[in-house]
């Protein structure tokens, strides 16, 4: 499921917010006239709605499209089969991207969401389609690193502590108990998805673009030299910028945050325009 910002509104949050493991998906939106489209993949228990305001932001030469992760429990079957692990939620979010990744793109993940936008981009370049014209990651360790064991307790306290302990629940979040609940369900679902990964031995290459990721100085999540491992996964440019906050940065520094990708996606941009 694909969004343009300017169509997420309080209402679209809420609806993803109660949406559960079996709800129907719509059609994928497709982009308008901007020269660059951002796809962007939220963190573990985010929604859409992580990525509202970022349109103004980025402005009108970036067109961004929020795409929802919401996987759901193998026990419950959907539209494209059930999604119990990493394998299952890429393959279903890569054939619902196909349609509108036929003019230049660029990918921005953060946390769980680096990770998604990564494999996707792997399946594009392993059915020989257009790859991404920038790709970049936030807070998140490069793939072929070991996972941290944050699946051991998956109680709704446990994950709730984390939740907040992270950053990642906002203001209205905390203020609303039914919501905070379907976020920390929707975070032990996202967590135990991930935790399936398992970065294949064989058959990945470095992207064939810009590579640039961008890393919290107190992420306690993820170490600076598992930031830096990105290189490893760039055939070309590789830029790492070590930015003040934790796991949730772009939340707490916005002005920084948002001047590095719109330098990024910038170049990127120009590069296609040529």
């Amino acid at each position: 499921m694909v969004h343009r910002t300017r169509d997420i509104t309080k209402d679209t949050a809420a609806t993803a917010g109660r949406a559960t493991a079996g709800s129907p998906q719509r059609g994928v939106v497709r982009g308008g006239t901007a020269p660059l489209r951002l796809f962007c993949f939220h963190h573990a228990g985010g929604s859409a709605w992580s990525f509202a305001g970022w349109g103004r932001r980025l402005g009108p030469g970036i067109e961004v499209l929020p795409v929802s992760l919401l996987p759901r429990p193998a026990s419950v079957p959907g539209p494209s089969g059930p999604v119990g692990t990493m394998d299952d939620l890429v393959r279903e979010v890569a054939q619902r991207l196909a349609p509108v990744l036929d003019e230049p793109y660029a990918f921005y993940g953060h946390s769980m969401g680096a990770l998604v936008a990564y494999c996707v981009a792997q399946r594009c370049l392993a059915a020989g389609r257009r790859p991404p014209a920038c790709f970049v990651a936030g807070a998140h360790r490069a793939p072929h690193l070991p996972a941290p064991g944050l699946t051991t307790d998956l109680s709704d306290a446990a994950t709730l502590d984390l939740l907040l302990g992270l950053g990642g629940a906002g203001r209205l979040l905390r203020e609303n108990p039914r919501r905070m609940q379907a976020a920390v369900d929707r975070l032990r679902q996202d967590l135990l998805v991930s935790a399936t990964y398992r970065h294949p031995a064989h058959g990945h290459r470095p992207l064939p673009c810009p590579v640039h990721v961008l890393h919290g100085s107190d992420d306690p999540l993820v170490p600076a030299a598992h930031a830096a491992a990105w290189n490893r996964h760039a055939a070309g440019h590789f830029s790492l910028r070590i930015m003040p906050g934790g796991h949730f940065f772009h939340k707490e520094h916005q002005g920084l945050f948002f001047g590095e990708l719109i330098r990024a996606l910038r170049t990127a941009g120009n590069d296609h325009q040529r």
